[in-house]
């Protein structure tokens, strides 16, 4: 009996710690039934910081489509805690544009000033039509670094600097995120960043405006800022269209800079203190793209100065109808059918990035090699040459057919797999035979 009971005691230990650790969850609802609410599922909060105040480290906050707007709705601050703030599916594009935080001109979406680390998280979630006559029009973050992913900072301005998002003594990861069409009154119509760390990746930074400079984003006196698959279309400054460098050490990795304007200067500046290395990278006009005074740019050889050929881009359109997929024949997924489609062209940025980089992520067809831009090394990545053709020589042959059998009545999912039903057999051979002798063209 005491063994029984004792045991018993093991499993309720164990099941608390358990749920101890996976952390609470808040529901906020803009339409729920009670004012406030009380968080849970059938009565959720009807305001974000209501959630957010409640909330505990370790906790997350599901924030559920919807317009959110007014006091509680905006100048969100999770107060140093190490939560999640985010809508009910961070990878459904939809989602996040139906989730929206607007303080309509009233505020920020977000300030962060309580040293929050990158355990706080905001994800899935369209910030917009934030304004404050300082810094950070859409997210403010001061000694604080949380994690930014999946989320649309669009339609923000700022009165002096940041237009999108603003971070001081900040070391910053922004991830999967578009900013885009913000204004700055001075700096960094995007993005600006004085002093920290900043990792920026598979990130749209488009249409954006600096009255100074910086028209993407602005890094002053900053280490280590790494934007690696990004794609910077269409910013406009007075100098560095794309982005610019005060005295700050920028890495730009497997990038596409398209079409970026300055008033004086080019795509990309930097000052005699400043440092940019560009590698692997399609930039509009070449080296002679960036403005360097000085002796701070490190040009790789395997950058490229060519028409991306996205989806569909017109300098002079509607923004929001801009698509940055690539092009391709052999498949380019398309947002508004849900499908993979082809087009006439291959974009020259696809299988361009660093052979070194990881782009496992990209579905097959590709190059086993990853795509500049914003969904290299992503499921959204562009697609290249023939599902029979392992071993990527242009050409399906006795090698490819070895490489089959090799794997054949195997149960993992691999490239040999061409159904995708995770097991090799017959139906995959019926594919592999009807691309026998295939040549790239």
């Amino acid at each position: 009996m005491r063994k029984a009971i004792f045991l018993l005691v093991i499993v309720l230990v164990l099941t608390f710690v358990s749920v101890s650790q996976a952390g609470g969850l808040f529901c906020v609802d803009v339409n729920g039934p009670n004012d406030p609410g009380t968080g849970s599922f059938d009565d959720p909060f009807r305001r974000i910081q209501d959630a957010v105040d409640v909330a505990v480290s370790g906790d997350i906050v599901e924030i559920r489509a919807g317009l959110y707007t007014g006091l509680g709705n905006y100048d969100i601050d999770p107060n140093g805690k190490s939560i999640t703030i985010r809508s009910i599916d961070p990878n459904d594009s939809n989602v996040v544009a139906n989730t929206i935080i607007d303080p309509n001109g009233a505020g920020r979406g977000f300030y962060f000033d309580s040293g929050e680390d990158a355990n706080c998280v905001i994800s899935g979630l369209t910030i917009r039509n934030g304004y404050t006559g300082g810094k950070g029009g859409g997210v403010y973050c001061y000694n604080s670094s949380p994690t930014i992913t999946n989320c649309i900072i669009s339609g923000n301005s700022a009165g002096t600097h940041g237009g999108g998002l603003f971070c001081q003594n900040s070391d910053l990861q922004i991830i999967g995120c578009v900013i885009s069409s913000n204004t700055s009154a001075n700096d960094g119509g995007g993005i600006e960043h004085w002093r920290g760390k900043s990792v920026v990746t598979n990130c749209i930074i488009s249409d954006n405006l600096a009255n100074g400079v910086g028209g993407g984003a602005d890094y002053f006196d900053s280490d280590d800022i790494i934007l690696t698959n990004c794609t910077f279309v269409k910013n406009s400054a007075d100098s560095g269209g794309g982005f610019y460098s005060w005295g700050s050490d920028v890495s730009v990795k497997n990038s596409i800079l398209w079409a970026n304007e300055a008033t004086e200067g080019s795509q990309v500046a930097l000052d005699t203190s400043g440092s940019v290395s560009i590698d692997y990278s399609d930039v509009q006009g070449g080296e002679t793209a960036v403005d360097d005074p000085g002796d701070g740019l490190i040009w790789d050889s395997n950058n490229i100065d060519s028409d991306p050929c996205f989806a569909f881009f017109s300098a002079n359109g509607d923004p929001n109808v801009w698509d940055f997929h690539l092009q391709s024949v052999y498949g380019r997924w398309d947002a508004n059918s849900q499908s993979w489609v082809t087009d006439s062209n291959t974009s020259p940025c696809i299988d361009a990035g660093n052979p070194n980089s990881n782009w496992i992520e990209e579905l097959w067809p590709n190059g086993k090699r990853i795509n500049m831009g914003v969904y290299g090394g992503t499921n959204q990545a562009s697609k290249n040459g023939n599902i029979a053709d392992f071993d990527v020589s242009g050409a399906v042959d006795n090698i490819d057919l070895d490489e089959f059998v090799s794997e054949w009545l195997s149960e993992e999912d691999n490239i040999v797999n061409l159904n995708l039903t995770g097991f090799v057999d017959f139906a995959d051979f019926a594919l592999f035979a009807d691309n026998w002798l295939w040549q790239q063209p």
